[in-house]
């Protein structure tokens, strides 16, 4: 499976280089080609048609060159948050959950190795500085190692995943711009 090289050549090695030797116990493939799924499904949800100024229109049209980035990220995050809102309704293995929130950061420092020029790169650094902004990720000063803040993640998560599809939904290319500046 590619996948499972991706996760062990790729994922793997990073994990040991930005996580605590614990935590970088925790990574696993499970959660990380389970949120790939998520994230692909998580493409269709949002509006595909929004109105704006009394036309129709549609987020890739109102967004303009910003919105594959907003996009990616808004599939990532939000793949995140349906992956817990399956553990919660029992769908998915509750026991996955510290699994899962560890293995997407390592995943983060995987996806922004493609340049933040590019639309995963930039939609991964966004969410990244989000939720470090939201105290979800803290670095540990000393050793240059980062962690989930296990209190802190979910409600980051859900967060964010509100402020991108409302983004999308309204259309708004000035909120789009200051997020991805940020």
């Amino acid at each position: 499976n590619v996948q499972e090289a991706k996760f062990h050549k790729v994922l793997q090695p990073i994990s040991h280089v930005v996580l605590e030797k614990k935590h970088a116990k925790e990574v696993a493939f499970a959660p990380f080609f389970t949120h790939i799924l998520m994230h692909e499904l998580m493409h269709g949800i949002g509006p595909h048609s929004i109105t704006l100024d009394g036309k129709e229109s549609t987020p890739r049209a109102a967004l303009k060159e910003l919105h594959s980035a907003i996009e990616e990220a808004k599939a990532d995050i939000t793949g995140l948050w349906a992956m817990q809102y399956l553990m919660d309704k029992g769908v998915i293995d509750a026991s996955m959950q510290t699994s899962m929130y560890t293995t997407y950061l390592a995943s983060a420092f995987r996806s922004v190795r493609f340049g933040i020029n590019e639309a995963h790169g930039k939609g991964i650094a966004l969410q990244f500085n989000y939720l470090m902004d939201e105290g979800a990720i803290q670095a540990d000063e000393k050793t240059g190692k980062f962690e989930v803040v296990v209190a802190k993640i979910r409600p980051a998560v859900t967060k964010l995943t509100g402020e991108l599809l409302t983004l999308e939904a309204e259309g708004s290319y000035a909120k789009a711009d200051a997020l991805l500046k940020k």
